[in-house]
């Protein structure tokens, strides 16, 4: 709170000043940054030199939204040198929130000048180190604390400070200077018996095994210093400690021997399987020692009559699954596959967890033995199948989805018809709707039991979709209805929102996805679901706040991420400092990232842009740098979660590597066109007249810092010919179909239909004008070329409604989208345009006795420049027919339910799905396009 350092000022002649900015500090901690700006020049007028009264001031402004004037003010006090505890904290704060940690180093480096031996001070100091992640001078200061208060944490820091050196020099510094210094000082405190705290180990340890110094660390181990460590960590970081050093047998004797007392632990038998076929390779004995063991395990469980553990029979499968995969004659070797794994469903098959125990293993089972396998687990769900029969206990629940998923999972649904595929999908709604009693008395909160047969009915269902809408109808009603009954279910949500784009509803997609409550990490993770589709299904208004809000937390994680570390070094939480710094990478690398902030820049340009005043307004705001302004596009990471939708297809169908790794590096190629067509388009709105003056009136400063001279021409000749070459690159390539989608898959990149489209092509015509200066006369061939590249754009829009795949709507959407955005764009290349025209007219007419010659050019000009406005007036015609004959429908029609309960609740919710479904999914489409005539209407001469 702001309010803790007014208790901070000094004692001395302070007591008038500290309660005179007692109601500065107590409105900023309320929020009024107003009436704290009204204390503080109240307080000012009698005081106007005192420095904290200032940076309150400052405060108030920045949150006030007045930035630059409060960069001034903070300047002056920066100058002077402040060493007031409570100003340089009201400095600091002030720098957090505009982003300029850099300038908190400087006030404290200056603090220190003047006192090199107040601990605070230089505490302070190193935080601010922390936060740019200067390494060097973190170490620099650490030993300087140090030395004015010899406690273990400085040392340490600077320790740590040495080992996060390590990580960013390259490995023959690293392994030569820097990591020996650290060892070195370690060994220094751990001779004198200095060490006090687990952290403190844990630190040796981390530089150690940054040295591969594996035996020296496990010595570590052994020795006296152990005792301070938490048994956990002994256990896990000894047997990574021999696995680094093949000690193979050693590591088996002691994996066993942690299995014995914890029998539970998965990663034991991982570390297990590793070290027994490492072993095996050369003696091939200790198979059969392994056997012995594991059947000891399974044993031990199988006398205890309650509580047993899932770990010694999932061992099992994992045993027969390494030994098949290796070449051994399983079967021979251990046993029945098809018994172990019939085993665990008898024991564990009532538990939620058992389909993904079995998942990773039931794939192994040989083809011959599944039909035996699903016939033998039948029994234990104790039902009735040829009755129909629905479970009565949570329980019976549990055992019946089992065998209901692992049917699907071994492709058992892949050999039924259609017909047979929509009757097993009405058993499992019938079974959703007779076991919703056994709800009663969960919190809103909680899983329904009875949410997998909603779940599976609707994958069942959009296995038989075929263009048909009857079939999205059921599985939007199936899936509302369970939603209303389970609101808290996010794998229905997900789904729900699928289907909905699905059927190429964006808005109704949109709702279903804020219903998520994606926050923080996940809209990094899970943004690729709706950012980019919404754009892609004509949805740019809805697009932008959404995009902002994903931007908002880009821009503000590396202040958070700054904070953990920072009480990752308070609190000796050092192994999580490496992992804090590499999560801040991974995010700063995102490609998630570099898409949104081009696609907001293009949004902004298009929604903020009703006349060429505002667009150039626009432009000339966002301060780009096409050199600055793009990320290395080699070293984008895909952040995306590709697994989020719950799926028991089997292996085959589910969402392959290839094609993440594909759409991953599509998207990038797409982000990477976007971003040089963004700042082509600015650079081009920047040959417009009206440029200087905007740039004038933003006084050519962003916190005190020169803005680059418009982009001449020269500039935007050269990102037309990158864009040009990226073009050539895409198009020789050849891209996946969309049928290769599925309901579980990323969804198709834009890139597709963008570049099959030529959605680029006219753009770059009309920008190639004005890089070239021929806006007063532009020629025949340009006029032609423009609108054959225009009319492709259209037809393709025309022609999509023949699109195949589970994508077919979303598909059809996006290529109308594309002519919609194309033409958008246009317009606005267009009004540049006018405006240069139009100032070149004027000064022609100045320039008085010219001769008719000039005025034959000036007319030819303008017929011309009206051509190319008729052109995009007729096209614009064409896509505004195109919405009413190609909007998409989704019909509806109730399923056969015979309660009546649920036929009234199904009434509702379909009639609130028609109500999701009222604005046809063109509209935003329409309402920009409007727009943007309105302002080619202003663009004749």
């Amino acid at each position: 709170m702001v309010s803790k350092m007014a208790t901070k000022m000094k004692p001395v002649d302070n007591s008038v000043n500290e309660r005179r900015l007692r109601p500065i500090y107590d409105w900023l901690d309320n929020g009024n940054n107003k009436k704290a700006l009204q204390e503080a020049e109240k307080v000012l007028k009698k005081q106007p030199n005192l420095q904290c009264a200032r940076v309150l001031k400052a405060l108030a402004m920045v949150r006030l939204g007045k930035s630059e004037e409060a960069q001034t003010i903070l300047k002056e006090v920066q100058m002077e040198e402040p060493c007031e505890d409570a100003t340089l904290q009201a400095m600091a704060i002030c720098y957090r929130e505009t982003h300029r940690p850099e300038l908190t180093c400087q006030i404290y480096e200056a603090a220190v000048r003047k006192d090199p031996t107040n601990e605070e001070f230089l505490s302070h100091l190193f935080m601010g180190y922390v936060r740019i992640g200067d390494y060097r001078k973190q170490q620099q200061t650490a030993m300087a604390l140090f030395k004015v208060k010899p406690k273990n944490p400085y040392y340490f820091w600077a320790v740590m400070s040495i080992l996060m050196q390590a990580y960013v020099n390259d490995d023959t510094v690293c392994l030569t200077i820097t990591l020996p210094l650290a060892e070195r000082m370690i060994k220094k405190f751990v001779e004198e018996k200095k060490i006090e705290a687990e952290a403190e180990v844990q630190l040796y340890l981390m530089v150690l095994e940054k040295q591969k110094k594996y035996q020296e660390a496990l010595e570590v181990l052994q020795g006296s210093l152990s005792e301070k460590l938490a048994p956990g960590m002994i256990e896990t970081k000894k047997g990574e400690y021999l696995r680094q050093m093949k000690r193979w047998d050693q590591m088996m004797d002691y994996i066993e021997e942690l299995l014995r007392s914890n029998p539970d632990q998965w990663n034991y038998y991982n570390f297990y399987m590793e070290a027994l076929f490492e072993l095996a390779a050369t003696n091939v004995d200790v198979v059969g020692r392994a056997k012995t063991f594991l059947i000891y395990l399974v044993e031990q469980e199988r006398i205890k009559s309650v509580n047993k553990l899932r770990g010694p029979y999932l061992a099992m499968l994992l045993f027969w699954q390494q030994l098949q995969q290796r070449n051994f004659d399983a079967s021979a070797v251990f046993g029945n596959f098809r018994e172990f794994a019939q085993e665990y469903v008898e024991i564990m098959g009532d538990k939620p967890c058992a389909f993904q125990d079995l998942r990773p293993f039931v794939n192994s089972l040989p083809p011959d033995q599944v039909t035996e396998f699903l016939g033998c687990i039948s029994p234990s769900v104790g039902l009735d199948h040829s009755s129909l029969q629905s479970p009565n206990t949570v329980k019976q629940i549990c055992r019946h989805l089992l065998h209901i998923q692992l049917n699907r999972f071994l492709g058992q649904h892949d050999l039924l018809s259609r017909e047979e595929k929509i009757k097993l999908s009405q058993e499992l709604w019938g079974h959703y709707l007779r076991t919703k009693s056994l709800n009663v008395g969960l919190l809103a909160t909680d899983f329904r039991p009875n949410d997998g047969y909603a779940l599976l009915a609707a994958h069942l269902l959009l296995d038989t979709w075929n263009n048909d809408p009857v079939v999205l109808d059921k599985c939007l009603l199936l899936l509302e209805t369970a939603l209303a009954n389970s609101p808290a279910n996010y794998h229905l949500k997900l789904l729900v929102t699928r289907v909905y784009t699905l059927a190429g509803y964006g808005r109704a997609a949109f709702q279903r996805y804020e219903s998520l409550d994606v926050k923080y990490i996940q809209l990094d993770s899970l943004g690729h679901l709706l950012c980019r589709p919404l754009i892609s299904m004509g949805l740019p208004y809805a697009a932008s706040p959404l995009l902002s809000s994903t931007l908002r937390f880009y821009t503000t994680h590396a202040r958070e991420t700054s904070e953990c570390l920072i009480s990752a070094y308070k609190f000796g939480s050092f192994g999580k400092i490496p992992e804090f710094t590499q999560f801040c990478q991974r995010l700063d690398s995102s490609a998630h990232f570099a898409s949104s902030t081009t696609e907001r820049m293009l949004l902004d340009l298009l929604l903020d842009s009703s006349s060429h005043a505002k667009l150039v307004q626009s432009a000339s705001g966002m301060f780009a740098d096409p050199d600055k302004d793009q990320p290395d596009w080699k070293t984008c990471v895909d952040n995306r979660d590709c697994g989020v939708f719950v799926s028991w297809d089997p292996p085959a169908k589910n969402s392959r590597e290839d094609m993440v790794k594909t759409t991953f590096k599509d998207e990038v190629k797409f982000a990477q066109l976007r971003n040089r067509l963004v700042h082509s388009l600015i650079a081009t709105v920047s040959l417009s007249p009206n440029w200087q003056n905007e740039v004038q009136e933003t006084k050519n400063s962003v916190n005190g810092q020169r803005i680059k001279e418009p982009k001449n021409k020269i500039v935007l000749q050269r990102l037309l010919g990158e864009i040009r070459l990226l073009l050539t690159e895409f198009k020789s390539e050849s891209f996946m179909s969309h049928n290769q989608f599925s309901v579980q898959s990323p969804p198709p990149p834009r890139l597709y239909t963008y570049v099959e489209n030529g959605s680029l092509e006219p753009l770059l015509i009309l920008m190639d004008i004005v890089a070239k200066g021929q806006c007063h006369a532009i020629g025949s061939n340009d006029i032609l070329g423009f609108e054959r590249a225009l009319s492709q754009v259209i037809e393709s829009a025309q022609l999509s409604v023949p699109s195949e795949g589970f994508w077919r709507y979303y598909t059809r959407l996006e290529r109308v989208y594309n002519a919609v955005e194309t033409l958008c764009l246009c317009v606005l290349i267009v009004s540049t345009m006018h405006a240069i025209i139009k100032t070149s007219n004027a000064s022609i007419k100045k320039k008085k006795k010219k001769g008719d010659a000039t005025s034959d050019d000036a007319n030819s000009g303008v017929e011309q420049f009206s051509t190319l406005i008729r052109c995009i007036t007729s096209s614009i015609g064409k896509v505004e027919l195109l919405f009413e004959q190609h909007n998409v429908q989704v019909s509806f029609s109730q399923m056969n339910l015979t309660d009546m309960d649920v036929a009234e609740g199904a009434e509702d919710i379909t009639a609130e799905i028609k109500y999701k479904l009222s604005q046809s999914p063109m509209l935003e489409m329409k309402s920009l396009l409007a727009d943007k005539l309105k302002l080619l209407e202003t663009c004749n001469l």
